[in-house]
């Protein structure tokens, strides 16, 4: 084992046997979802793109709502919104219009259609969220209370058609929502909030089983999206990680008993938490519906065919099931490290401010995942902004960490040219802002190989390796810590997707890696730290702006 790194676990806490089962069965599921270089040989995965799910959902038979397309701009700068939040917006643009308008271009700008290109089955319209093989497994429902131009109730936003299909009443959805949930009862004040779900069989389709992971991550690049969105026009927002399973599903429509072809979860919601200037007018004596009373709402399948992978709708189950009390994730889950603070001397100092840039809307819709990188040198200053705007931006509900940094994801980084910095392997701990070398040298090689032999990685200036202590994690704070570091890791990658974007670099998320060669490469083989995400940053053969 490397000098540099903790050699034992915290003791993981008592978990009663039910649940600790769960935590093994989604730990064989993360064992049996693992790439190698074996594995990806003895297992070949050979697309049917005839068969390739649907990357859109119309429920045409519902009651539509045209959004408009006269949309609001989102002026703050990027990079001073991802270090600021709130804080950077001009007073005069806080507490926008609650109106039809207003929720528009959250939707667009967080998850709208931006250009259209050649796919390998045809053209396909890309978006303002990354997505792992623009697969795009992810579904937005808008729960509307108090949104001018809007009739109170719940919502599917369709993309294709930029619209809304109504699915619920107001009354009836906001009583589901904050179903069992006491500390959801302030909703009825808000005007709208967004949930985003996860159907697996679009992720499924192309990664199998790591279908799930990739799911999430491509979730949470969702959830920082919508919270980017939303602060820079202005909106305050409550973003959580932490919903009931049971009763979103139910709310969206979707039978426990669904088929894997429409089968989906809520993952996640992003609350516009002003307070509402027209509140939802709830009738006196309203009571919440029954318990599992909710009318199913008919899906079609995503594809005429798809492949039941019941092993990923088991392992959600196992994370998300009752058993563990609702709890907050604090230290010292939320402080680990796999590199003692001891060995962390290094704080690095921007020698200039980064200028402005360009605005949130600019670059949301000029993102792209970058596949051609010119070997050529960034700054330090460039690297150290990006690293910052993206680890020291705060966390998520319910995740409470001992300061304004990622709770779950310590990253790792090969340096391959920075000006300023030697080449090699760094460690970089937020809740310090303090960085440690670990070892120097030349490993463009390694981050390609280590990439399922993408050969472009090796090209790009830095790579960071997003890392959690599944074992301490699970062992200690249950189950659903899985699910939730892959939510923090997507949401930490589309922080440094859209810091890169502002920096006039480029980016590249990649979710299929050589787990195991990743842990050794690292010497983290005798610890539980393992891979979550990957995500290259360079200069771009091509500018994106």
């Amino acid at each position: 084992m490397n000098d540099w790194l903790t050699t034992t676990d915290s003791e993981a806490a008592k978990l009663p046997r039910d649940v600790a089962d769960r935590v093994e069965r989604v730990f064989e599921f993360h064992r049996s979802t693992k790439y190698s270089y074996q594995s990806v040989r003895a297992n070949p995965i050979v697309l049917d793109w005839k068969a390739q799910p649907s990357p859109y959902r119309t429920f045409t038979e519902l009651p539509k709502t045209a959004l408009p397309t006269n949309l609001l701009d989102a002026p703050v700068p990027t990079l001073s919104l991802l270090a600021e939040g709130l804080a950077a917006v001009p007073e005069s643009l806080l507490q926008p219009p609650q109106n039809i308008k207003t929720l528009a271009t959250w939707l667009y700008l967080s998850n709208g259609m931006t250009v259209e290109k050649q796919g390998p089955a045809g053209m396909q319209w890309l978006r303002t969220c990354p997505s792992s093989g623009g697969l795009y497994p992810f579904e937005l429902y808008v729960a509307a209370f108090g949104i001018e131009g809007v009739e109170p109730g719940l919502y599917h936003y369709s993309i294709r058609e930029f619209a809304l299909r109504k699915m619920r009443g107001g009354v009836e959805a906001m009583f589901q929502i904050k179903r069992g949930r006491p500390d959801l009862d302030f909703i009825k004040s808000v005007p709208a909030m967004i949930l985003v779900s996860t159907p697996y069989w679009r992720s499924a389709w192309r990664y199998r089983q790591r279908g799930y992971r990739c799911a999430l991550l491509d979730a949470g690049h969702l959830v920082q999206n919508l919270v980017g969105a939303a602060n820079a026009l202005g909106i305050a927002t409550m973003p959580r990680f932490l919903v009931n399973d049971n009763t979103m599903r139910d709310l969206i429509g979707i039978p426990a008993n669904a088929d894997f072809g429409v089968a989906e979860s809520v993952q996640a919601m992003v609350i516009w938490a002003d307070t509402a200037m027209t509140p939802m007018e709830i009738p006196r004596g309203s009571r919440p519906p029954a318990p599992n009373s909710m009318p199913v709402i008919p899906r079609k399948p995503l594809s005429a065919e798809f492949v039941p992978y019941g092993s990923i709708l088991a392992t959600h189950q196992d994370c998300v099931a009752p058993g563990m009390p609702v709890r907050e994730i604090r230290p010292p889950f939320t402080e680990l490290t796999p590199v003692p603070e001891k060995k962390l001397s290094t704080r690095m100092e921007l020698f200039e401010s980064p200028p402005a840039g360009p605005s949130v809307r600019q670059v949301l819709l000029a993102r792209r995942s970058v596949r051609q990188f010119e070997q050529r040198a960034i700054s330090r200053d460039q690297l150290i902004t990006l690293n910052r705007s993206t680890f020291r931006g705060g966390s998520v509900l319910p995740l409470f960490p001992d300061g304004p940094h990622a709770a779950l994801i310590r990253p790792f980084w090969i340096i391959n040219s920075v000006v300023g910095m030697d080449s090699g392997i760094w460690y970089y701990h937020p809740a310090t802002d303090h960085w440690a070398l670990l070892r120097a040298g030349e490993f463009r090689k390694d981050s390609a190989y280590l990439s399922t032999e993408q050969s472009f990685i090796g090209d790009a200036s830095a790579i960071c390796f997003m890392t959690a202590n599944l074992h301490t994690l699970l062992h200690g704070a249950g189950p659903d810590l899985y699910r939730l570091a892959h939510l923090e890791a997507g949401l930490l990658g589309e922080r440094i997707y859209m810091a890169a974007v502002a920096l006039k670099l480029g980016a590249c998320g990649i979710s299929a890696f050589y787990d195991d060669d990743i842990r050794t490469f690292f010497g983290l083989e005798q610890t539980g730290w393992e891979p979550i995400f990957e995500i290259a940053v360079g200069v771009p053969s091509k500018p994106l702006m």
